[in-house]
């Protein structure tokens, strides 16, 4: 036993010091759990849509600038400054009362705001929240400098690119009877043609984010340093034809260009559209996305509950995404505990590691979910990846520091963020191999990277590694802001 005692002790010499306990936050004031949030390294975000992410009072600043009216009636901002009660933006402003009504008029800051409920404030918002083509740039330096004030440097934003251009098309090719030959429709239509203006889309706005961020100069912002990828969004309402429109578009698009890297499909999962064609939009991503083999899927679903959707229809939404569509992410699924066999699903997901992007604050404002009621709990006990997001903060009036504040409310503990954290880059739609091999756990580095993970530069099979795959980079980085972060805390 002596011998035994003295080998343990040995071990533990050669172990090196122990680890200091992870600090609990469920007994941390408001305070210091806000400002150990913004410093803590959240690795990344999923599910953030470029075109709710702007806060309110910066889109009236632009509608100043670039000489935008606000129809007073409806408290939204309007390109045309003719017809009755509608103001120049620069008067607007200069009336405090009426600057603060149109700021609750672009977000759901003021609860039952013009006798709207969340969800009805939060989706009309989109319609009232006008500004200039031109001002993609500007929204994305936006998005990218509030990451970085989190110490976040990876996000996945949703966009809308060539909207018109590709429902226009679809429109005129007409629903042909089934997915497969509108698909050809689509295609002699010249559909993929518009690829390039995509492209040429995307770089302009690049360009201009750049730009406004002063990357490359000494007043480079700290912005400058986040690396983004986009999800090619389709607006699920509409005549099918449409939707699948954008829908194959964005396939071309992930095909032609790395900055892009999955598909979504979005707008008010409730709505009479959405609802009656959801069988139908499945089994199109199905077909475009073989299964998801051929581009990534992360899917809107369960983005209800039943004040919004009847019990049947509730009664499969996620399920559809996964086994119909192909979907390797899920985007909200808050309702998907009441779903049929949802712990069969549940289980199935944590298998295939098909992740759920968690919206707590979103959620909590468009379908009155607590935190502490959201089912993100659920699925950490069932081994579903989860990973933390915003979903539209400029509307939601947050940051990501705060959904995961929400998530401790949640009963989450720190072990609990880092994964969600670690998450958000492991279950990205990044090129090349990750870091770790097994995503979820992160206690088994892969084989090329073993005892370097936390290290200033890899060496060796681990550089190699490293220089080839974006995931990998990116997890490198992760790992040692987190490494520097437990050191000062």
């Amino acid at each position: 036993m002596k011998r035994f005692l003295l080998g343990l002790a040995a071990a533990a010499a050669l172990a090196g010091p122990a680890a200091a306990a992870p600090p609990d936050l469920s007994k941390m004031g408001a305070a210091e759990l806000s400002a150990f949030l913004h410093a803590f390294p959240k690795g990344g975000e999923l599910h953030n849509h470029l075109g709710g992410g702007t806060p309110a009072e910066t889109l009236i600043d632009w509608a100043v600038e670039d000489g935008l009216c606000v129809d007073m009636t409806e408290l939204a901002i309007r390109f045309a400054c003719s017809g009755e009660g509608v103001k120049p933006a620069s008067q607007v402003v200069a009336d405090e009362a009426s600057r603060s009504a149109l700021i609750d008029s672009l977000t759901v800051r003021h609860p039952g705001f013009r006798d709207r409920s969340g969800h009805d404030q939060f989706f009309s918002a989109f319609g009232r929240r006008g500004t200039s083509p031109k001002r993609g740039g500007d929204a994305l330096a936006d998005t990218m400098d509030t990451l970085a004030r989190q110490n976040t440097f990876y996000a996945e934003l949703m966009v809308t690119p060539q909207a018109v251009a590709s429902r226009s098309l679809g429109a005129r090719a007409g629903w042909k009877g089934d997915p497969a030959a509108t698909r050809d429709a689509l295609s002699a239509a010249g559909l993929e043609k518009l690829v390039p203006a995509v492209v040429a889309d995307t770089d302009a706005m690049e360009a201009r984010a750049r730009e406004m961020m002063q990357c490359g100069t000494p007043q480079a912002h700290p912005g400058c340093q986040v690396t983004v990828r986009y999800l090619f969004q389709a607006i699920r309402q509409g005549p099918p034809e449409q939707t699948m429109a954008q829908l194959q578009l964005g396939v071309a698009t992930v095909l032609a260009d790395r900055r892009w890297v999955g598909l979504q499909l979005v707008a008010p999962e409730d709505g009479y559209d959405a609802t009656r064609y959801y069988g139908l939009h499945m089994r199109i991503v199905d077909l475009l996305t073989d299964h998801g083999r051929k581009v990534p899927v992360a899917l809107h679903a369960g983005e209800v509950t039943l004040k919004l959707v009847t019990p049947e229809s509730a009664s499969h939404r996620v399920a559809d995404a996964v086994r119909i569509a192909g979907a390797r992410r899920i985007g909200h699924g808050t309702d998907i505990a009441g779903e049929t066999g949802a712990d069969s699903l549940a289980a199935e997901m944590a298998e295939k590691g098909i992740l759920v992007e968690v919206n707590l604050l979103s959620n909590q404002s468009i379908l009155e979910i607590d935190p502490k009621d959201h089912p993100y709990a659920w699925l950490r006990k069932k081994g579903v990846p989860v990973s933390l997001s915003t979903d539209d903060a400029g509307i939601t009036r947050s940051d990501l520091s705060g959904d995961y504040a929400a998530a401790v409310r949640n009963g989450a503990t720190y072990d609990d963020l880092r994964t969600s954290a670690r998450n958000a880059i492991a279950f990205s739609f990044l090129s090349g191999e990750g870091l770790w091999a097994d995503p979820n756990v992160y206690r088994k580095p892969t084989k090329a990277c073993a005892g370097q993970i936390g290290r200033d530069e890899p060496k060796g099979a681990c550089a190699d590694l490293i220089a080839a795959s974006d995931k990998a980079r990116e997890q490198w980085r992760y790992e040692r802001l987190l490494k520097a972060f437990e050191a000062a805390h």
